[in-house]
């Protein structure tokens, strides 16, 4: 297009006078398409980086990275001694190394240490448990290799993940049997173990010369990692199920979300009984890096892992190396304890040790929970006094606990809080190994700012500041590579600004309905809304938000709280509550890594599958206006020997659908005597939900079991096109479609999807919307155009907006009436002299316009267009460009004449 626009531009030049009118008109037309083109290609280009699921890389790893950019890089600080020495580089990556990654020591050990220290060596020599784990399969080797993302950063040898993920590929024969050998002999390569240390500041440090105020991350090689994730899935599925509920921390099926609204729903319950409620949140000094070997050894015999697992473990822990990249410098040493923060099987080893300690804490009926290294203990009593005693009987547990397995709790950095609503109360006094814990207004836990009135106006306050400091440093990187046009503010702020409020909304989401919550949250979507349809920063918030097509934020904030304790089963919705909700198969339900089938599909673009000994299987699923169905049916020699039609509740997707097909499918196929069967489908998402062992969708799960208990039969997946003129694919389609209008039996399956969930409650959240729009006292001109929020919902999305048009639809504006209010202009009044300078006058009376109103009235075929009638004539489809034209057409003129 940019070589055509230059063409055109040239043959002005040599254009005769008689065409030159033609040539200039037809170079005018084609440089505005270009300008069309590149607009929509510069949009595309950063909603492709802003959804971006490529190359495994999640939104928040591409946001993260240009930030990184906008900011600068900080020189590295010489460290300074205690006694006031300042060192050089080496001497700074020295100590630090020294400091973050203290050895393992005998000196001033306890009885018990020592038993401890001689158990661990001797567990892994002893045939103390022949449970030996079976050796891994291509699937979890396949699986371990697909889950690296390649723009992370490698280890020492340079390899990223592609490069790894290729080599494997080539033979993956090659590097299983060198895996298996491993877990065989019970070894991890010594290479494989080395890390490269990076260290990073931690943020909000007043000096930056001191190791403490440093987080050092280890980077691994890809090839040690992908069998450390082998290992670790197979870690995870034996220990999980024996674990402590109370931990939330990388543990499969729970989040941060789960660890805090299950905290926070225990706190209200307290308030609810009227108790006072203490929350204390304990801080252990450098956890992940004095997580102590033997004590995690001693751990898994305990909890009878795998042999093989369990001595490919100690090796791993054994002879590690260090390498601390620093100020242009690097040191290198051995380890003798903690884990690595970067590495795989870190977090696991890190919830293995701590397990006992929310196991006793819960047998003393104390309420503990635990992300990881981040554990909180609540106390609920009459008074301070039971607090006091039944607190600190737990923290002098914990602190001792801690001495025995060698981590140290830090008294001084140990925060409390004293939640209740009486008005006048006792602060229990509570010690850890003699140092008095100080009590707190507020407490952060795990990105959540809890107050002592459980009101979140200082959370709100943060995540406000936050994202609106996210957002800037975006549009700095945006500005410059994509510009800041509407659409782009828009992905920005749908993609960032959204998610950064809505963190863990179903734990504060009662807070939204405060008045000076609700006035926060609108103060953020403001700036943005006025952005996004370029309206006046004077236009009420009421209309530039049914413009911008925005929902209220603190709707947002129960839509997606409602979403969560649904999704969790903690809650339902009325119209569903005699309905399931399809969950996900439950982790401890999984099978073995070992257990998983290889399973694989193959795509056919026109070819035939020239099997005639096997029965083809076709399957299908539909969705109509009638209902929901599915159909199977099968062929022997292209003759159909055996059909079945399914109903769906009307509710269900066409997703589950076609997966309910080919479970039926399969089913039916390992009851019947012959061996082999190919399967046949057109729903591609089905087949990869199959292929993949991530998806725990029910319908999959039993899929997956069901073939991986018959290996005897011969059971293979296709994709065909659909509609491709396949006889058994079409007569599939037709029985789907029969199926749909089967109503009189029940539903063969009527587990509601989270789709249809989604929009339910999204339908809710509209009618909201819509009932306070209408009775919000602001934007009269925009509900004149758009009088109903859900139908001004459908229709604002495909409109563009510049500055003229939102002046009209908002009524801020360059108009007289509007102007003199601001004391902008003398007058208010139309330079027709009959009334004010208002949009509804200049759109629908003003004499001035009378011919172009004439030919708008013409053109959408109305007699008189006017308020009460331009609502529903904006609404038809045909007339909206037309109409929008006139009211940039009229705006344009009474801004030129007002300037």
């Amino acid at each position: 297009m940019k070589k055509d626009v230059a063409t055109k531009k040239r043959r002005i030049r040599c254009a005769a006078p008689a065409r030159r009118t033609v040539v200039i008109e037809e170079y005018l037309k084609a440089k505005h398409n270009y300008k069309e083109e590149i607009e929509k290609a510069v949009i595309n280009s950063w909603k492709s980086f802003c959804s971006r699921d490529r190359d495994r890389e999640s939104l928040w790893d591409g946001i993260y990275r240009v930030i990184k950019r906008t900011n600068e890089r900080k020189k590295d600080q010489n460290m300074l001694k205690k006694d006031g020495r300042v060192l050089t580089p080496e001497e700074s990556a020295q100590y630090l190394a020294e400091t973050l990654f203290p050895e393992d020591t005998k000196k001033g050990e306890s009885r018990e240490h020592s038993d401890i220290r001689s158990r661990a060596e001797k567990i892994n020599n002893m045939e103390h448990n022949a449970n030996y784990d079976p050796l891994f399969t291509h699937t979890e080797l396949t699986e371990s290799v697909a889950s690296f993302n390649p723009k992370k950063a490698p280890g020492e040898d340079g390899f990223t993940a592609d490069i790894c993920g290729h080599a494997i590929s080539a033979n993956p024969s090659i590097y299983l049997t060198l895996a298996n050998k491993c877990l065989t002999l019970g070894y991890f390569p010594a290479r494989w173990k080395k890390a490269t240390v990076i260290i990073l500041r931690k943020p909000d440090r007043e000096a930056y010369d001191q190791p403490k105020a440093y987080r050092p991350i280890g980077l691994l090689p890809v090839l040690g990692k992908i069998m450390e994730k082998m290992i670790v899935k197979r870690l995870n599925w034996h220990l999980i199920p024996r674990m402590s509920e109370r931990q939330y921390g990388f543990v499969p099926q729970k989040g941060t979300e789960d660890a805090l609204y299950t905290l926070t729903k225990h706190i209200r319950e307290g308030l609810k009984a009227k108790k006072v409620v203490t929350v204390v949140s304990l801080d252990i000094e450098g956890a992940f890096d004095n997580a102590w070997w033997p004590a995690i050894k001693t751990r898994l015999a305990e909890e009878d892992c795998p042999l093989g697992v369990g001595r490919i473990v100690d090796s791993y822990l054994r002879d590690r190396k260090i390498r601390v990249i620093y100020g242009g410098t690097a040191w290198e040493k051995t380890t003798s304890k903690g884990c690595v923060q970067g590495s795989i099987s870190g977090p696991t080893l890190w919830n293995l040790l701590v397990d006992p300690l929310l196991k006793e804490l819960e047998h003393q009926n104390v309420y503990v929970q635990a992300f990881a290294d981040d554990i909180v203990l609540v106390f609920t009593n009459d008074t301070a006094l039971e607090t006091e005693k039944s607190a600190n009987q737990a923290l002098t547990h914990v602190q001792r606990w801690g001495q025995r397995n060698k981590l140290k709790f830090a008294p001084h950095k140990t925060k409390s809080m004293v939640i209740t609503n009486r008005t006048k109360y006792d602060v229990p006094r509570l010690t850890m190994a003699g140092v008095d814990i100080e009590t707190f207004k507020s407490i952060k836990i795990l990105g959540l700012t809890i107050d002592n009135k459980m009101t979140f106006g200082e959370h709100t306050a943060v995540v406000a500041k936050k994202a609106i400091n996210i957002y800037k440093q975006l549009a700095k990187t945006a500005k410059v590579s994509w510009g800041l046009n509407p659409d782009i503010i828009r992905t920005i702020y749908t993609a960032v600004v959204e998610p950064v409020i809505l963190y863990a909304a179903s734990a504060w989401s009662p807070s939204v309905s405060k008045l000076y919550i609700k006035k926060r949250l609108d103060s953020v979507q403001r700036g943005f809304a006025a952005k996004i349809c370029k309206a006046h920063k004077t236009a009420s918030l009421n209309s530039v938000r049914v413009l911008a097509g925005l929902l209220p934020l603190d709707l947002r904030v129960v839509e997606e709280a409602t979403l969560f304790k649904i999704k969790k089963g903690h809650d339902t919705l009325e119209v569903l509550k005699d309905v399931e909700i399809e969950l996900k198969t439950p982790y401890q339900n999984t099978p073995h890594p070992a257990k998983i089938p290889q399973i694989s599909y193959r795509v056919l673009a026109n070819e035939e599958v020239n099997n005639e000994d096997k029965i083809h299987v076709y399957t299908d699923g539909s969705k109509t206006s009638e209902g929901v169905g599915a159909a199977v049916t099968f062929w022997r020699n292209d003759r159909e020997i055996l059909k079945h039609k399914l109903t769906l509740a009307g509710f269900c997707s066409v997703y589950q659908a076609e997966l309910l097909a080919l479970k039926k499918a399969v089913h039916l196929a390992v009851r019947r005597k012959e061996v082999g069967f190919n399967i046949f489908s057109d729903a591609r998402s089905a087949l990869d939900a199959i292929t993949s062992s991530r998806s725990l969708s029910p319908l999959v799960t039993d899929i997956r079991e069901v073939l991986g208990k018959h290996p005897e039969k011969e059971i293979k997946l296709f994709w065909v096109k659909a509609h491709a003129g396949r006889e058994g694919n079409e007569r599939a389609d037709e029985l789907a479609k029969e199926a749909t209008k089967n109503h009189k039996n029940k539903p063969t399956y009527d587990r509601c999807p989270l789709s249809h969930l989604k929009r339910l409650i999204r339908a809710e959240t509209l009618q909201k919307w819509a009932t306070r729009y209408k009775n919000e006292q602001t934007g009269k001109i925009t509900k004149m155009f758009f009088p109903d929020a859900i139908a001004a919902y459908k229709i604002i999305r495909n409109i563009t907006f510049n500055s003229t048009l939102s002046q009209i639809l908002t009524g801020h504006g360059g108009f007289s009436a509007y102007l003199y209010r601001f004391k902008l202009k003398e007058s208010p009044t139309c330079i027709c002299g009959y009334a004010e300078e208002d949009v509804p006058h200049i759109l629908f009376d003003c004499p001035v316009h009378f011919y172009v109103r004439m030919k708008l009235e013409n053109q959408i075929d109305v007699d008189k267009i006017g308020k009460c009638n331009i609502a529903s004539e904006l609404a038809k489809k045909d007339n909206r460009k037309t109409i929008l034209q006139y009211c940039i057409e009229i705006g344009t003129l009474v801004n030129n004449r007002n300037k």
